[in-house]
């Protein structure tokens, strides 16, 4: 690759961050998408003082807001950005709550699942129109009950309740439990969405769109406490990650935000991965190729998201070339 732009959602902190600098550093042009502007002006400086001025922009997306993704993807039509590689990294996890989005849906489900499904969709046509190019799905390892990650495993009862509150009730908000099944979510979204590609015929060998899930282990400093008490948010931000650059040269589960985001940068460029398509690639196995959960293969459960995700979206004839199939 480099050639084009490489989107980084959520690319102003965290892994994002390190992936995008780490993208520059190899020859990307990085665009930072992020709702923090200023944070992302701040981002984009860093990132030009080492790899040059224009190796990286930042434009505002708030993936919490279907008008805002739209917004934002009007903006890149209207830039003609050559967009060539989507790196869906944005997340949430929310400690109280439900708190819901401008457009009524719980935060968790909406900017983890739901904004990035949408911001896929109308990025579509542009990543096939500068093929070859591909798409990653950050998700976690929590999705998978088999893995020791000590949080709840994932309990969806149907969508409509996964979108009020995130979990297994519409009374009732667990924040683990709602980060928990926007990771199952992000999975199915993303072997669905090849299933789709394939059905369609959108891509081809000669100008090919993959698309993986990318799971980056426990990363400590990252931007999922930002809800945390205060006390606990210190201790994640400032504490931990250094405990993780440690623990890391043993336990492959466990890594500090510039080593996960550098396999990540990798897995957007590495050659190997051009033409290949849903697969999985988690930090336990070093960031190779591995099964996700039993669940996430379930193709009718995927399907089922990927309806309730239209309805939700209220995507539109014409704003996606997979709309229908």
């Amino acid at each position: 690759m480099p050639k084009g732009v490489v989107l980084v959602t959520g690319g102003n902190s965290g892994i994002g961050f390190e992936c995008a600098r780490e993208l520059a550093r190899r020859g990307s042009r990085v665009l930072i998408a992020s709702r923090n502007q200023e944070a992302s002006e701040q981002a984009v400086r860093r990132i030009a003082r080492e790899s040059g001025e224009g190796s990286a922009s930042a434009l505002a997306l708030d993936l919490g807001s279907l008008a805002s993704v739209r917004a934002f993807a009007k903006e890149i039509e209207a830039r003609d950005l050559p967009i060539t590689a989507l790196v869906c990294n944005a997340g949430l996890q929310m400690n109280t709550g439900p708190k819901l989005t401008p457009d009524g849906f719980e935060s968790t489900f909406a900017v983890n699942h739901l904004g990035h499904f949408l911001l896929t969709h109308l990025l579509l046509s542009r990543l096939l129109a500068n093929a070859p190019a591909r798409i990653l799905v950050v998700a976690s390892g929590v999705h998978d009950p088999a893995m020791k990650t000590m949080m709840p495993h994932p309990a969806i009862p149907d969508f409509e309740t996964l979108a009020v509150t995130g979990g297994q009730s519409k009374n009732r908000f667990d924040g683990r439990v709602a980060y928990v099944n926007s990771k199952l979510c992000n999975i199915w979204f993303s072997y669905e969405l090849v299933r789709r590609l394939e059905a369609a015929k959108l891509a081809s060998d000669a100008r090919p769109l993959s698309v993986n899930a990318w799971e980056p282990g426990l990363v400590p400093g990252s931007g999922l406490a930002r809800d945390y008490p205060p006390a606990l948010k210190f201790i994640w931000d400032w504490i931990l990650p250094g405990v993780a650059r440690v623990l890391s040269l043993r336990y492959p589960t466990i890594n500090p935000a510039p080593k996960s985001g550098a396999a990540l940068a990798r897995a957007v460029l590495d050659p190997a991965l051009e033409r290949r398509s849903g697969h999985y690639y988690p930090s336990h196995s070093r960031w190779r190729e591995a099964p996700s959960s039993d669940l996430s293969y379930d193709v009718g459960k995927a399907g089922e998201l990927w309806q309730a995700s239209l309805r939700m979206t209220r995507l539109a004839p014409g704003e996606s070339p997979l709309l229908g199939v």
